[in-house]
């Protein structure tokens, strides 16, 4: 209880799902956001820097037919650029008002009449610590060969950049939080379903599970997940039904014998010089001894739902079994027993259990058999099949399902000498279901026939699977026409 206890605390100290859900959904949109923003930089960076020298290219075209006419270049330059031509001689001839003055840009020399472009460092020419670029291009004239350079300096694109970083660096926190508040509502919209099937179930008691959770509209996981606690619920209903009704037939079925036993002997502390002593211990003995058959059926019951795996299982011989009863019914009973086509069957299982189930569909026949019982084993390719038939007065088809629950007799099987506390054949359906096999009744035309059907433990092949289907149906109709 402590250790539940401290667990229940530890989950409670952790965010809650709508939270975390949120953490993620914000830290992932904090990233997306993020490498968004720094796409968008780089993007106008890259585009800025394209747009710049491309305008570069068609200045220095201008200048450059500006200096190979011997014209002056000051109306080829343009506001943001610089102009500065070089002789071969690497001196300045002629700039803006700028690189005039100034030492050549660059000492780049294109093969005449190329164009390139150029990266310009050095405090000397830089306006700023910003990115300056140009285009160099290597003219021959008249006058001699001549390097134009066209040059712009990075302050209008740097400071282009870091606008849009301060301005990204403003919208995105903000944009950022109204994503988180969304996201917190969204999630809260999207479990609100969720939060009333937990409400509703944590206010079930153990009176109330005819009640089901709301079923939210569409087809999502929410709705699968309402109809799945619905199903649980039907499923707890179900077994509590079961459970009451177990306890309440047990409790009427074990009554009985009870006031039988204090009744007998009551009387006989009453009338002791009077009463039979022999009588009243042959009442106590058989009474007590019933108690204690329906206690231990009981039991084995209980066992039964709770044991899940195959505990000490050993390979059966299924055939030997039967052959064993058939001696049993030969001595101890007066009716004549018949075995049709008794094959051999291997299969795997508990030998109490097995052993258990059989005796008891036997006892059945013999309880309700009027003069013979007949015994058939036959296999397919995956399966043992037990017949046991006798020639009583039958079943009602209707109730044949019916039989195989706990507490059930049949009509004719009302009395208690003959029919029991109705839990033998229920033991039986247990015990095949927890085998992987199965039980029923087949429709005969006269008395009744039970098929135990157990898995083999090593399936025949194909060809002996379909020559002992053929023997089971010749051998089904041999049993149908012993017990006309």
């Amino acid at each position: 209880m402590t250790q539940r206890k401290s667990s229940n605390a530890e989950r409670g100290a952790g965010l809650s799902t709508r939270a975390r859900l949120a953490l993620i959904a914000v830290v992932v949109a904090g990233l997306v956001l993020v490498i968004s923003g720094a796409g968008v930089v780089y993007w106008q960076h890259v585009s800025m820097l394209n747009q710049q020298v491309t305008r570069l290219n068609t200045e220095n075209a201008s200048v450059a037919l500006a200096v190979s006419e011997n014209r002056s270049i000051q109306p080829s330059i343009r506001p943001g650029t610089d102009v500065q031509v070089v002789d071969a001689t690497n001196h300045v001839v002629d700039g803006s008002s700028f690189l005039k003055s100034q030492p050549p840009v660059s000492s780049v020399r294109t093969k005449t009449g190329a164009r390139q472009s150029i990266r310009i460092s050095g405090s000397d020419h830089a306006q700023d610590n910003g990115i300056n670029i140009g285009v160099a291009q290597t003219i021959a004239t008249q006058r001699g060969t001549f390097t134009v350079y066209t040059v712009t300096f990075g302050s209008q694109m740097e400071n282009s950049t870091k606008s849009l970083i301060i301005g990204l660096a403003i919208a995105l926190p903000l944009t950022l939080l109204i994503l988180s508040l969304l996201i917190w509502i969204f999630i809260g919209l999207a479990l609100r379903p969720i939060e009333r099937m937990r409400r509703t179930v944590a206010a079930l008691r153990d009176e109330e599970l005819t009640l089901r959770v709301p079923l939210p509209p569409g087809d999502d996981e929410v709705a699968k997940l309402a109809i799945t606690l619905n199903d649980m619920l039907q499923r707890l209903e179900d077994a509590q039904d079961r459970q009451r009704s177990f306890i309440s037939d047990a409790s009427h079925e074990l009554r009985s014998p009870i006031a039988s036993l204090l009744a007998t002997v009551e009387v006989a502390r009453r009338r002791r010089d009077e009463v039979d002593w022999e009588a009243v211990s042959a009442v106590v003995i058989a009474e007590a001894t019933r108690l204690n058959l329906l206690v231990n059926d009981l039991l084995l019951l209980a066992s039964m739902n709770e044991q899940r795996a195959p505990g000490s299982w050993v390979p059966i011989d299924l055939d030997e079994l039967v052959f064993a009863e058939v001696q049993r019914l030969e001595i101890q009973s007066s009716l004549t027993v018949k075995k049709q086509s008794v094959a051999a069957a291997r299969i795997w299982g508990d030998q109490l259990q097995v052993d258990r189930s059989i005796r008891n569909i036997v006892d059945n026949a013999v309880r309700h058999a009027t003069t013979e019982i007949t015994f058939s084993l036959y296999t397919d390719t995956d399966n043992a099949y037990l017949l046991v038939s006798d020639d009583g007065p039958g079943i009602n088809p209707e109730e044949a399902e019916r039989l195989f629950e706990r507490f059930t007799r049949s009509d004719d099987g009302r009395d208690r000498p003959s029919g029991g506390a109705g839990l033998g054949l229920s033991i039986v359906s247990s015990i095949l279901e927890h085998h992987g096999g199965s039980v029923r009744f087949l429709p005969v035309p006269k008395g009744a026939t039970i098929e135990l059907r157990f898995p083999l433990l090593e399936p025949l092949t194909n060809e002996q699977g379909s020559e002992e289907a053929q023997r089971m149906i010749e051998a089904t109709t041999a049993v149908s026409t012993n017990v006309h």
